[in-house]
């Protein structure tokens, strides 16, 4: 998404859920065709924006003749069921993933957050007044998804020092960041960072730190993650 400075979604908000990776079947032929003929994920949410009952079915191109097939069911009581198929280039199903999803559908999209060239499929879970929850499936070099956990905020983006930066609102003048690297084929949070808007001329002065870092893991040097001319998120 867009930048990778100060902020993030608290972990309690991010909401759990259930992955379901149950064992292929083969695509017919007419299936084949039918799934080529679906717009891509971005035409669909151009044409439809988000926050639906239910998803227009659509596509992404993995790549070297496979593509991600994403489907939903109707989410018209509140519970909700999002699903992407993974096919080669014969149209044959490879992989099928599921992920509880609640409230509304947003639509999933790709971006590398390892690293290492392969795009990686985000999966929205639920999406509050700002801030989505996402499971992040990531892209192996068999072309195949694991689940390597939940990350959520409303920019979440891998930056230049290798850590995955997930940024969202806490409040309308607070936000946090959660940062993550990626080892043995899982999320491990590295820190967890609130940053906090300037004050105004006239507003009461506040005991509390611009930026501070509120949870790190063992052995984690802090100093980086609150710099002085670290700037905001932008919305």
């Amino acid at each position: 998404m867009k930048f990778q400075l100060l902020a993030a979604l608290p972990l309690a908000a991010l909401i759990a859920c259930t992955p379901k990776a149950e064992a292929p079947a083969e695509m017919p032929a007419a299936a084949e065709e039918a799934a080529a003929s679906l717009p891509t994920c971005a035409e669909a949410e151009a044409a439809s924006g988000g926050q639906l009952a239910m998803l227009t079915p659509c596509r992404f191109d993995l790549g070297e003749g496979r593509s991600a097939v994403i489907s939903s069911a109707d989410m018209s009581e509140g519970d909700g069921l999002l699903r992407a198929e993974i096919t080669g280039p014969d149209g044959a199903s490879l992989q099928v993933i599921e992920e509880d999803a609640t409230g509304v559908y947003n639509y999933p999209y790709l971006e590398d957050l390892t690293g290492d060239g392969l795009a990686d499929l985000m999966l929205p879970q639920f999406t509050g007044m700002v801030n989505t929850s996402y499971a992040l499936w990531v892209q192996g070099e068999d072309g195949l998804f694991s689940r390597a956990g939940e990350l959520g905020g409303f920019d979440i983006t891998l930056g230049s020092d290798g850590l995955i930066a997930a940024s969202g609102r806490s409040s309308a003048a607070e936000w946090e960041t959660g940062y993550y690297s990626f080892q043995n084929g899982a999320l491990k949070e590295i820190a967890v960072v609130v940053t906090r808007a300037d004050f105004e001329d006239g507003e009461p002065a506040s005991d509390q730190p611009a930026c501070e870092v509120i949870r790190s893991a063992e052995g984690v040097d802090i100093a980086p993650f609150c710099q002085p001319d670290a700037e905001t998120p932008a919305d």
